[in-house]
C-alpha cells in the first residue's frame, strides 16, 4: 500500500513537472512550444491565432509557428502582439474526421477567434499549418459574420484543405486569404500522403509574416489603433557624425589675376599718311 501511494505521488509530480512554465508578462517573445498571450494578458492591438501541425508539441509547434509569431513582432513589436496557441492534440488519425480537423480542435479555435473579437480595439489574424490548417478552414467558415469581419487576414501553410475547398476557406473573403503549398506537396492535391516537401514550410515565413504585417497596416489606416492603444518600440535612432570639412592651408591666398600689360603701339592717323606701326 505504501509502495502504491508513493508511485501515486511520483506521478503526480512527474506530471506537474512536465506541464509548461507560466509565461510571465517580462517574456513577451513566442519562447518554447507554448503561447497563451491573449488568454493570460488579454487585448492587444494585434491578436495572432495559431494552430500547430500534427504531432507538434505544445500548442505552437516548433517549426513554422513560433518563427511567424516573432516575424509579426518584429514588425510591431512584442508589447503589441498577443500570440494563441490553439490548445489541441494532432493525432495523425485526427486527419481522417470529416474536414480534416478534430471537432475539439474547431471547437478550441472558433472560442479563441470568439473572444479575440471582444477586444473593440484589437486586429486578428490567425494561421495554421497542416492539420492545422485543415483546422483553420473548419473554424472560421463556422464563425458568425460578425466575427469574420474582424479577421484582418488569415494564412495557411501545407493546407490538406486545399482542393477540397477550391483553393479558399469557404464562406471567407479569398482577398483576406493566403494559401501556401509547397510544389509536390501531395497533401495539398486531396491527399494525406505525406513526403519530405511538406516539412518544408518555415522557409515561407518571411511571406507569411510580410502578407499579414501588410494586411494589418492597410487595416490601421482604415480603422486606426486608438491613441495610446499601440505601444511603438522603444528604438533609439544614432545620430549621424559630422562631416568633416576639407583641409583647409595654413594661409589662404585669395586668387587674383596678373595686371594685363599696357600695349606700346603708335598709331599713325590713317588719314594723314596710311601707316600703323
Amino acid at each position: 500500500m505504501v509502495s502504491f501511494l508513493f508511485l501515486i505521488i511520483f506521478l503526480c509530480f512527474a506530471v506537474v513537472s512536465a506541464l509548461p512554465p507560466s509565461i510571465q508578462p517580462r517574456q513577451s517573445w513566442t519562447v518554447g512550444f507554448w503561447a497563451h498571450e491573449l488568454t493570460d494578458f488579454g487585448c492587444k492591438p494585434i491578436i495572432f491565432i495559431w494552430a500547430k501541425a500534427t504531432i507538434e508539441p505544445g500548442n505552437m509547434g516548433n517549426t513554422v509557428g513560433p518563427a511567424l509569431s516573432d516575424g509579426l513582432k518584429a514588425v510591431f513589436g512584442p508589447a503589441n502582439v498577443a500570440t494563441q496557441g490553439v490548445d489541441y492534440w494532432g493525432f495523425i488519425e485526427t486527419n481522417f474526421y470529416p474536414g480534416g480537423a478534430p471537432p475539439w480542435g474547431i471547437y478550441d479555435m472558433q472560442l479563441l477567434l470568439n473572444a479575440a473579437a471582444t477586444c473593440p480595439d484589437s486586429k486578428i489574424v490567425a494561421a495554421g499549418y497542416s492539420q492545422g490548417a485543415a483546422l483553420t478552414h473548419r473554424a472560421i467558415e463556422g464563425l458568425s459574420d460578425s466575427v469574420k469581419e474582424r479577421i484582418t487576414a488569415v494564412v495557411t501553410f501545407g493546407d490538406t484543405q486545399t482542393l477540397q475547398d477550391g483553393g479558399r476557406i469557404k464562406d471567407f473573403d479569398m482577398n483576406r486569404t493566403l494559401i501556401i503549398c509547397n510544389s509536390g506537396d501531395a497533401v495539398c492535391t486531396g491527399t494525406l500522403y505525406v513526403f519530405p516537401v511538406h516539412f518544408d514550410y518555415v522557409k515561407w515565413v518571411p511571406t507569411a509574416a510580410y502578407y499579414l504585417s501588410a494586411k494589418l497596416l492597410h487595416d490601421a489606416i482604415l480603422n486606426p489603433w486608438p491613441n495610446g492603444s499601440f505601444v511603438f518600440p522603444n528604438v533609439t535612432i544614432p545620430t549621424l557624425p559630422k562631416i568633416p570639412l576639407p583641409p583647409q592651408p595654413s594661409e589662404a591666398v585669395p586668387l587674383s589675376l596678373p595686371p594685363l600689360p599696357t600695349p606700346n603701339i603708335d598709331v599713325i592717323d590713317s588719314r594723314s599718311n596710311g601707316l600703323i606701326s
